[in-house]
């Protein structure tokens, strides 16, 4: 009896310029085709399915499986291709909050026009801790399908608070909508798009839906080529490396988005051979495509490092996981262009029209890969000193962007893959070792092949005494493993590749963050590829072929490109208007001066830039101009950051806080309002809370920075009690706290309070009058302005962030390097931990560190030298601030990750924190450090000056 013939699996990349097509057998490469991509995007399928198994010389029935990769999705949004999205409508289970941060707010003008259809709110929506918010009420989601249908909308999303945690409510709320809309309706469940963060899982998921007609064309022509096979299945490759059955993503075709880049990684990992048994140098993957290079880190388990931070897709803020690449403008297309100084390669590229008009190919452009590649064309036209340059920059600029993405020191190994590959050197600084493997030029289409399946959970636990934290994990694997099985995977061979606990701060119950993934491979069992998998829209499909040029939008917004550094703030008398501009500088701005602390800014953000469109005034007065008997309200938010993402405050926690004072206080009006402390989210609720009473907020704080207790303020520094103060949710009725033993004990009861009311309240403290106001830190919010605006105009003009800011505000640059290591844990209710940074210089000869420990938020940075003593370099109460080193943007400790790359920022400060009373209250020893205060810089400290003073009357 013959052996049975292994099966075979063909993967599939279809790029914006070629198609690359492998068979694979027992991971080993059998035949590959590469062919430019056509518009008509199934006979490309078709064309190189067919190729590739005639090179290969096998028989179709031989073919298991095909693994498609593709970046039509992607492509279309960034295109904004209007035959292509559709309008959607966000059902938004949410109770009372959220309301303020409506959906699209945050999207480019062009994609809004093209997305936005309707959004609603019902009740609905669950706690951190699992409690329900309010009842899902079936007659409002009736009411708003009859909406839905007036406006004939066919796609619609369904989101809820904590649904990561809890799917129960969007699973049972999109199938009242699907009952009512009937047949022709889309109906998809947030939980399945994105993680905990939600107005970022709702764009993700209004982005989803909008392409959901299209993928199903896609990917209905992915299936009738692979039909041809016979009995094959037909799986689609995911983001993060993994698969997914086509019916699956042609409902979730935003999980396709990164999938190239990732594809690129795991074949590069197969096709070097054996990396798991090398030594611990890191290991680096460079695809060099024709217009860019992508550089990304690979772990052990031959995946891509991932992404830690929030992703922008075609200027959309998402939070679904995608690789952490780094690209240049370089590759095999890159234009070269030579003056009498220097030669320049791109970033501009022929990309897919090299070979027709390249030098090398007959044509007349001077392309990268003329710098390499030699014939008569190229000795006569291309002068040596040319090549030689040209190269030289080539080789700069990887050298830099590797240098960038390295997280430790020394050398790396480097897997050298793609097309365009011919034009990188073999002799690269901070390269070990570099490796190009046989089949380097289809490694996207190989990483296709080799895909698996996985499964994930986002939840928050608490831990109980019948269920521990060690149970939790477990649990959480159980539940990854199933979702794993059920998408196709091979229960034999589950394997975990990422275990994540994230304490969550503010909060004293335990709640903790937990991510799990597991992968495994494909199953035996195919998934059926019949008609019945998918429905296409043939209306749909000839307006897709033939109207996609007229029908595309503009890439970009059709407005004046505003010129940050010309930008001036509107300012009139004693009011200083606020434009989106001016949100954008202070969100940044806020950011750095929490320190790593305070929650991300973006949901009140987005509601002040919400008021800004419909017409409201947002105002900030000046400090110096309010009478002695002025009343001026403290007002903000208090509970965990990672709640405030999730749970999107709403109209009125901070508005019933206010109300609630003002009667324990007995006061009828006040004249402005004050956030507690200017980082992060905090001043934007003080804006926002202002706007809502038509009050302005004034130029101050109580900190001039974040600290984690209530009672770390100036005024508190003068034994100024904190009461009457009050806590609200903006669904039951205010706590409110009209006298108490000290600061310390108003601080427990009212920590005690957040908590029962969901980890996150609005809160107001003891008014002011208008002499003390004017006696608080000096101009906190022109100095968080100046900041934020200092970090816009380095980008904008490709600047290092960081330098504009340390010149500015007389900072420090601590360090520049990688996360390496993270350690949380939740004492008392707050974030206590420590962050480990390695330098990458491959100038660097010893070992270098930065060693920070935080308490919510960052205390104290201690730098390590191979060979001598630790110096501790900045200490609280100076402000110790992470930055992204790619554009500059503030992060939190929430933010911190494995591979982040940061600058470490100190600035001076205010002198009023160096006092014996201020060290005391805010300095090491009221942290539990051992350590002396010593200012960082050697320049004295300058008071911030007011946009009155720097603009007032230009």
């Amino acid at each position: 009896m013959p052996a049975e013939i292994p099966s075979s699996v063909i993967g599939i990349d279809v790029g914006g310029t070629n198609t690359d097509a492998v068979i694979l057998r027992n991971d080993q490469v059998v035949a590959w085709y590469k062919t430019p991509t056509t518009s008509d995007i199934q006979a490309g399928v078709e064309l190189a399915i067919r190729e590739v198994i005639r090179r290969g010389g096998i028989s179709p029935s031989e073919v298991s499986s095909v693994k498609i990769g593709t970046t039509q999705f992607v492509n279309a949004v960034l295109e904004q291709n209007k035959s292509k999205l559709d309008k959607v409508a966000v059902i938004r289970l949410c109770g009372p909050y959220s309301q303020r941060s409506p959906p699209f707010v945050g999207f480019p003008v062009g994609l809004r026009d093209l997305m936005e259809g309707h959004y609603g709110y019902v009740d609905g929506g669950y706690q951190v801790d699992g409690r329900v918010v309010r009842t899902l009420r079936h007659e409002q989601l009736k009411e708003q399908a009859a909406i839905i249908k007036s406006k004939s909308i066919k796609s619609v999303v369904v989101i809820g608070v904590y649904s990561p945690s809890n799917p129960e409510q969007e699973l049972e709320a999109a199938s009242v909508l699907a009952s009512e809309l009937g047949a022709g309706y889309d109906v998809s469940c947030s939980h399945k798009i994105g993680r905990l963060g939600f107005l970022e899982r709702e764009n993700a998921s209004i982005l989803n839906a909008s392409l959901r007609r299209f993928a199903r064309h896609v990917i209905a022509g992915f299936r009738d080529a692979v039909q041809k096979l016979g009995k094959c299945s037909l799986h689609i490759t995911l983001n993060d490396g993994t698969l997914s059955k086509a019916s699956e993503a042609a409902e979730h075709p935003v999980r396709c988005f990164s999938s190239g880049p990732t594809n690129s990684a795991r074949g590069a990992a197969l096709l070097a051979g054996s990396l798991s048994q090398a030594d611990d140098r890191e290991v680096l993957v460079i695809d060099v495509g024709g217009t860019t290079t992508d550089i990304c880190g690979l772990l052990k388990t031959g995946f891509p490092r991932q992404s830690p931070a929030f992703v922008n897709i075609a200027g959309v803020r998402t939070n679904f996981t995608i690789p952490d690449v780094h690209s240049i403008a370089v590759g095999g297309g890159s234009l070269v262009r030579t003056d009498s100084e220097q030669t320049r390669v791109g970033p501009d590229s022929v990309g897919s029209r090299l070979t027709s008009e390249g030098i090398y190919f007959g044509g007349e452009t001077l392309t990268a890969t003329d710098l390499i590649l030699s014939n008569d064309r190229t000795d006569r036209l291309v002068q040596p000193h040319i090549k030689a340059s040209g190269l030289a920059e080539i080789k700069r600029a990887v050298e830099e962007a590797i240098d960038l993405v390295k997280t430790k020191p020394g050398d790396v190994r480097a897997i050298l893959v793609g097309g365009g590959s011919i034009i990188i050197s073999d002799e690269i600084a901070g390269v070990g070792e570099l490796i190009r493997p046989k089949y380097l030029e289809v490694a996207n289409a190989v990483g296709a092949a080799i895909g698996k399946i996985s499964g994930s959970v986002d939840m928050v636990v608490v831990p109980t005494e019948n269920s521990t934290m060690d149970a939790q994990i477990e649990a959480a694997k159980a539940l990854a493993a199933d979702r794993c099985v059920a998408a196709g995977g091979n229960r034999d061979t589950l394997e975990v590749v990422e275990i994540e606990s994230i304490p969550i701060s503010y909060v004293t119950n335990g709640a903790t963050r937990l991510i799990v993934r597991v992968v495994a491979d494909l199953s035996d069992v195919h998934e059926d590829s019949g008609e019945d998998d998918l429905t296409i829209d043939t209306s749909a499909s000839s307006e897709t072929d033939t109207n996609a040029v007229d029908s595309k939008a503009s890439s970009y917004d059709i407005v004046e490109q505003l010129d940050v550094e010309s930008y001036r703030p509107r300012i009139e008398g004693d009011l200083w208007y606020l434009s989106e501009t001016d949100l954008q500088f202070l969100q940044d701005g806020t950011g750095v001066l929490g320190v790593g602390s305070c929650g991300d800014a973006y949901p009140s953000y987005i509601a002040c830039a919400h008021a800004l469109a419909k017409g409201e005034n947002i105002t900030i007065r000046r400090q110096d101009t309010l009478p002695d008997d002025a009343v001026v309200l403290i007002a903000g938010f208090m509970g965990s950051p990672t709640v405030y993402l999730e749970r999107v405050p709403g109209m009125n926690e901070v508005t019933d806080a206010i109300k609630a004072v003002l009667d324990a206080a007995n006061i009828s009006s006040f004249d402005a309002v004050i956030p507690n402390e200017i980082g992060g989210m905090n001043s934007f609720e003080a804006l926002h809370a202002a706007q809502r009473f038509g009050k302005s907020v004034l130029d101050t704080d109580c900190v001039a920075r974040a600290y984690p207790f209530l009672w770390q303020t100036v005024r508190c520094l003068e034994d100024v009690p904190l009461v009457p103060a009050a806590n609200a949710d903006g669904a039951s009725g205010p706590r409110i706290f009209a006298t108490t033993k000290d600061n310390f004990e108003t601080e427990e009861l009212m920590r005690d309070a957040c908590t029962d009311l969901g980890s996150l309240a609005g809160l107001c403290v003891n008014p002011l009058d208008g002499i003390e106001a004017r006696s608080l830190p000096r101009n906190s919010f022109s100095l968080a302005w100046s900041i934020g605006r200092s970090i816009a105009v380095s980008r904008s003009q490709k600047l290092d962030p960081v330098t504009m800011l340390i010149k500015e505000q007389n900072g420090v640059l601590l360090f520049r390097g990688k996360i390496t290591s993270v350690t949380r844990q939740v004492a008392k209710g707050f974030t206590r931990g420590s962050v480990l940074l390695s330098s990458s210089d491959s100038n660097t000869s010893s070992s270098t560190s930065l060693f920070v420990e935080f308490e919510n938020e960052n205390l104290c940075a201690v730098l390590k030298q191979e060979g001598q003593e630790d110096k501790v370099i900045a200490v609280v109460p100076d402000l110790i601030c992470f930055l992204d080193i790619a554009n500059g943007a503030p992060l939190g400790i929430s933010d911190y990750k494995f591979g982040l790359r940061v600058s470490v920022v100190a600035l001076r400060a205010p002198p009023i924190w160096a006092t014996e009373k201020g060290l005391k209250m805010g300095g090491p020893s009221a942290f539990g450090l051992d350590v002396e205060y010593k200012p960082v810089g050697t320049e004295a400290y300058e008071a911030p000056k007011s946009v009155w003073e720097m603009f007032g009357g230009k």
